[in-house]
């Protein structure tokens, strides 16, 4: 997932949801009195987040399964800790707070709960979980959109299974390296959760939970939820 050539367009062309929840999420944090320490950024891509969380004073361990979007996340936040691993199994370290943004944890088809309890494990006593996921596939379905940037064209076809649990993301990229195209492919599966789910689910690790449908002032897109979960201080 993310290979060369997706990661480069996932930056070039799809970075202004890292850029604009940025200073949402560093509001949200300083709200609920983390102000620096540790964050721990799950799905951190090219480092747009991590960036800003560095800029705004917090040190930043960033995590992510795709070695091309690691080393992007390196060569723009070079004052980060980056490491190479998949959600449901990367170690994840004390921290303050973690965060997930961009339906991150939907990309993971077996139940959220063990990851949960892993970072509620991970985090200080009142400690934040910030993230969100898909709630619905409404109006998310497409049989074929275009999008496009300087030196690259990339197709996209979204659909949803009968069930309603999985939306199926296949897209067609083209770049233009050196004058010369090349064609890569990827299929992306996001699974689809009820908010009650996701909910129980981080209830059962030890956290209270508060949902909305944004970031602060920033509206996730229809169907996403925004997640702000807090571990209980004992």
């Amino acid at each position: 997932m993310y290979s060369t050539d997706f990661a480069y367009v996932h930056d070039a062309g799809f970075g202004d949801f890292a850029k604009r929840t940025a200073p949402e999420l560093i509001r949200l944090l300083r709200a609920h009195g983390i102000k620096d320490g540790r964050i721990v950024e799950i799905g951190t891509g090219s480092g747009i987040l991590a960036r800003r969380l560095i800029d705004a004073g917090y040190d930043v361990i960033g995590i992510d399964r795709s070695r091309d979007m690691i080393r992007l996340a390196r060569a723009k936040a070079p004052d980060a800790t980056f490491r190479i691993g998949s959600l449901t199994r990367a170690k994840i370290p004390r921290c303050d707070a973690a965060i997930a943004i961009g339906e991150v944890v939907s990309y993971v088809s077996a139940s959220p709960r063990p990851f949960f309890t892993r970072v509620h494990d991970a985090l200080e006593p009142g400690g934040l979980f910030i993230f969100d996921f898909m709630e619905s596939a409404k109006g998310r379905t497409y049989a074929g959109k275009s999008f496009g940037g300087r030196d690259w064209e990339l197709i996209v076809r979204a659909e949803v299974d009968a069930a309603g649990r999985t939306l199926t993301r296949r897209m067609t990229l083209l770049r233009n390296v050196g004058g010369k195209y090349r064609r890569s492919r990827e299929t992306h599966r996001v699974t689809i959760r009820s908010r009650h789910e996701v909910k129980a689910a981080l209830e059962a690790a030890g956290f209270s939970v508060a949902m909305s449908r944004a970031y602060g002032r920033y509206r996730l897109l229809r169907g996403d939820v925004a997640v702000v979960a807090r571990k209980t201080i004992e």
